[in-house]
């Protein structure tokens, strides 16, 4: 997308403003790599890692929910709002029990992380954590909170942040640049859509934007690198220094390398579960995947008129036009276009070889996940960061 992109979404297919790159990347690659270069050359100062979606303290919405109908039935508000906050303080512990570092961050990935890049950059898992929800209210509020994060810890004068993210957190790092590139107009309709007032992020996010310059000046220090990362909303070229989406990737049509296979007409499930075309998760988490909850389902719906605002009608064909109901066919036909990359950055369409490191199921951690899950394992990150460290610094030159 362009400079003044205002929250336009990306098309399906894009039209890559850089044509992609293909790696081959084994996960011993990273072991003799010389990481302090991250703070030497990029002058990274931060690193926040952010984990994606389903692995919040409320992925599926259930105290919003409750909170929801608390707030509808007064008598019982105080039982619903206990229940709420005990399935805030188990859900996470139980959903880190569960997938360790397969498909999440976890706090000795942050450690390992650490000790590749020595005293610098310091590295962070983002804290408060967000909801991990599946829709552009809970992408939206993640973005104000990284960009609140960023104004209440100020960064040095000459350091740059590394914003290291999975899944739809890269699509949370798309609508800050959009901030960050701060279209006054738009960003105040942006504000008014989410109709948040009254939290102090947003409130403080939003008195800050309409007073400073357009683009931020935070912007040219703010470095993303995204994994697995679904092809959602657009980036403003003019919110951020350097763009980064490293997605697994397997070459199905040698004819268009860079497309992985359409989901439509559906994978076979022994390609979807051993992610036979590399990242199956990131190619269906597109337009019209998102699931709102009884609390967020209006205000998603007028996200949704800025969000999704210039995506164009499909002309549908005999083999989408009698799927029902209409959202669903409209994803259909956008699955069909086999989009893997992102309109602006760098885009690393990386074949995973197998490292030989089975999940607790006794699964290849490349195929965890759907294919969707070794970008947050330990095993994987030296090779990874290696790979970010090397490309963003050769773009820099």
């Amino acid at each position: 997308m362009p400079a003044d992109n205002r929250f336009q979404h990306q098309l399906y297919p894009t039209e890559t403003a850089v044509a992609p790159a293909f790696r081959v990347l084994e996960a011993d690659a990273g072991l003799d790599a010389d990481f302090h270069r991250l703070h030497t050359v990029l002058k990274i100062g931060r690193v926040v890692v952010v984990h994606g979606t389903f692995m919040g303290d409320d992925p599926f919405g259930i105290a919003d929910t409750l909170k929801a109908v608390a707030e509808s039935a007064p008598l019982l508000a105080g039982q619903f709002n206990r229940v709420a906050e005990l399935s805030l303080e188990k859900t996470q512990p139980f959903a880190l029990g569960l997938t360790g570092d397969i498909g999440n961050y976890t706090d000795a990935y942050r450690v390992r992380f650490q000790e590749l890049v020595g005293h610098d950059p310091r590295v962070e898992l983002f804290s408060p954590t967000w909801s991990g929800q599946n829709h552009h209210l809970a992408r939206a509020d993640l973005a104000v909170r990284l960009f609140h994060q960023l104004l209440l810890r100020p960064l040095l004068p000459d350091q740059n942040v590394l914003l290291w993210g999975h899944s739809h957190a890269g699509n949370a790092f798309a609508l800050l640049t959009n901030l960050l590139a701060n279209h006054k107009p738009t960003v105040a309709k942006f504000f008014d859509a989410a109709d948040q007032s009254g939290q102090p992020h947003w409130d403080a996010v939003r008195e800050h934007l309409e007073t400073a310059a357009s683009p931020h000046p935070l912007a040219q220090h703010v470095f993303i690198a995204g994994f697995g990362t679904p092809v959602r909303y657009g980036w403003d070229t003019d919110g951020y220094a350097k763009l980064l989406h490293v997605s697994y990737h397997r070459v199905y049509d040698e004819a268009s390398p860079e497309i992985t296979k359409p989901l439509f007409p559906p994978y076979r499930i022994d390609e979807v579960l051993y992610a036979k075309w590399g990242d199956w998760v990131q190619a269906f988490a597109i337009a019209g995947t998102d699931v709102s909850n009884v609390s967020t389902r209006t205000v998603n719906k007028n996200l949704s008129l800025i969000l999704e605002a210039n995506l164009p009608e499909p002309q549908h064909g005999l083999d989408t036009r009698f799927i029902m109901p209409k959202r669903v066919r409209d994803t259909c036909f956008r699955w069909k276009t086999g989009t893997r990359c992102h309109a602006d950055g760098i885009n690393l369409l990386v074949d995973y070889v197998p490292s030989g490191d089975v999940t607790p199921l006794g699964r290849p951690i490349e195929s965890s996940v759907m294919g969707h899950g070794a970008s947050t394992t330990l095993r994987w990150l030296p090779a990874q960061l290696k790979l970010v460290m090397e490309t963003l610094i050769h773009d820099t030159a």
